[in-house]
Order: C-alpha cells, then structure tokens, then sequence
C-alpha cells in the first residue's frame, strides 16, 4: 500500500470525500489545491500548486509514492488535458509506484461534447504514458443529474430526451474508488448507480419529490449525442453497483 498520495481535486464533491476514505485507511493524504483554505484540515497535507500550469508540482511530488486523479474542468476541456500530461510527466519524473485517474463510464461513445472526448483522450494519454496506473470510472453522480433536470422543470411542462442514465451516489463511488487506489492494481474499473432508468423516469422522479404536477415529455430527436443517450452509453449494466438509488436521494434533499 502506498504511503503517501497526491489527490489532485481533493476539495471537490468527488475529492473531498475520497481523501477522507483514504486517510481513515491509514495513508497520508497530501491535498493539492490552487490555494490553500483558511484553516486547512490537519488530517491532510497540503500542497499549493496547479496542475496545469505547473506551479507548485515539484514540491508537491516531493516523497509521493501515489497518484489519484480527481480534478477536472469541464468548461476548458483543452486546457485540462494538458494538465493531465503534465501530470503524468512529473508522475514519470517521481517515479511514483501508481497513478489513478478518474473518468466517466461511456465518454468514448457519446460524440458531441468536448468535455467528454478530453476525458477520453486522457485515458489514451494515460495508457501510453508508461506510468503503473490505473482509470476509475463512474456514472453520472445523483445531485448533477437532478440539476439537469431541476432546470428544465422550470417549464410549464417537462421535455426531456429519450435516454438512459444510471445515477450513482458519490459517497459510495469515494468508498469504491478508495478501495481501488489501496489495490494499486492495474487496470479499468467501472462502478454505476443501482438502477437504469430512462430520463422520463428521472424526470417523474424529480417532479414527485418537488411536489410538482406536470407531464413529462420524452422527444426523440435526431442528434448524435441524444441517439448515443437513447442506445445507454453512458450506462454499464456490468459494473458493480452501488445501493442508494436516484429517488432514496432525492428524499434526503427535501
């Protein structure tokens, strides 16, 4: 088991809860973070750097046996990427033992958004990297899902496209995702929500757990990104499951 992490994105929904699992298993967690917080946490090092720029990366390697990857941004998916490289050229320059990155279940095959072809493209950047590593991918977490929707049902009626979606709970991917970084084992693996549901039934979902009457409407529109949605690539029947479904979470948010 490694004895010292890197997290990058450590403060983030993902990363926040991950470091947690990671330091109550008894490693030492150092946070890297654009800035540090007011009162950092103690159970933690910090390291004050970015990823992308390179600022602070030397220091923040100094004694790191492991990488995790959880940082991302979505809205400059180009820039992004050349963090990832970065990262995975000061991981080789440490000689770290394991290298973990985060992905998304299905990027692969959902054409049409730069966010999720970056996050393709650095897994392949990441494969042939040379680094020991391994990629962790999830399905769309519960609160992402219900902002997504949430926003259309500001309509007096509620449109949505036909598709398939597998929300999962992110504090059961952080559980899952710790034990995956503590095996240090190279290779994919993939955890999804409980349940495979169609949007329509997100949607209905949502509107009960709101209190909101309105009909949902489920179009079939002729766009490769909603075609790819329809066929369920961003869904994995296969992987293992976590437990809390879609709507148990809604009723928490009340």
């Amino acid at each position: 088991m490694a004895r010292r992490i890197l997290v990058t994105g450590g403060t983030g929904t993902l990363g926040r809860r991950v470091t947690r699992e990671l330091a109550q298993a008894g490693v030492t967690v150092r946070v890297l973070t654009r800035s540090l917080p007011a009162q950092p946490d103690p159970h933690y090092e910090w390291a004050e750097g970015d990823y992308v720029r390179g600022a602070g990366l030397a220091q923040a390697f100094e004694d790191v046996d492991a990488v995790l990857h959880t940082a991302h941004d979505p809205q400059q998916p180009g820039r992004d990427l050349a963090g990832v490289a970065r990262l995975h050229s000061f991981s080789l320059a440490a000689g770290i033992r394991h290298f973990t990155q985060v992905g998304i279940v299905g990027v692969e095959r959902m054409p049409g958004l730069a966010y999720y072809a970056a996050k393709a493209r650095a897994e392949e950047l990441l494969r042939r990297s040379g680094l020991p590593a391994s990629v962790f991918r999830a399905t769309q977490f519960h609160p992402f899902v219900h902002s997504l929707l949430s926003d259309l049902g500001r309509l007096p009626l509620l449109p949505v496209p036909q598709g398939l979606l597998q929300p999962v709970d992110v504090d059961e991917v952080a559980a899952a995702l710790a034990e995956h970084v503590l095996r240090g084992q190279h290779d994919t693996e993939s955890f999804a929500g409980p349940q495979v549901l169609s949007i329509a039934e997100l949607a209905g979902q949502t509107l009960a757990a709101a209190g909101q009457h309105k009909r949902v409407v489920s179009l079939k529109l002729p766009v490769p990104m909603l075609r790819a949605l329809h066929r369920g690539v961003l869904t994995d029947p296969g992987a293992a499951r976590g437990k809390r479904t879609f709507a148990e979470w809604l009723a928490t948010e009340k």
